[in-house]
């Protein structure tokens, strides 16, 4: 199980560097079909990220329009763009390290001879939410067939 961990450990750890490289705003969805920066006050905000579009204006994506993170071929695509947004993608990542801190916690007292039927019960089912977490890079190249569920 230590190579389940570490493979979840490094994935998270990618996911959360490519999220935090992202632009520390909220996103969401700018009919028809875009995906903007916001603002508390809902309108779109200026790019915090410090990037600059074709126009070299910091802030301004290639489109010329402030605070835009992206363009989809439909409003239903754009929804979907936004709520995977940097700030979902970091919450994500934590309860992740969550899951597998309370795994290795309890692998740990297990192998220290604090083991019971419920204890061992319970540490399947910590297994079982390990390999469905793995599932989700399952086109990764490190992952391994026998961690499926």
């Amino acid at each position: 199980m230590d190579d389940l961990v570490e493979f979840l450990r490094a994935r998270i750890a990618k996911d959360e560097q490519i999220a935090r490289a992202c632009s520390g705003a909220a996103w969401r969805p700018s009919p028809p079909g875009s995906v903007s920066l916001d603002t508390p006050s809902g309108e779109p905000s200026a790019d915090t990220s410090g990037g600059s579009g074709a126009s070299g204006a910091p802030g301004q994506a290639p489109s010329g329009r402030p605070g835009f993170v992206a363009e989809a071929e439909n409003e239903t695509y754009a929804e979907h763009i936004a709520r995977h947004a940097p700030a979902r993608v970091l919450r994500e990542a934590a309860a992740k390290r969550l899951i597998l801190d309370e795994y290795a916690k309890a692998a740990w007292l297990l192998s220290s001879g604090h083991r019971s039927d419920a204890a061992e019960a319970a540490q399947t089912v910590r297994v079982a939410a390990l390999r469905a977490l793995a599932s989700a890079y399952a086109d990764h190249p490190a992952y391994r067939p026998q961690w499926a569920i």
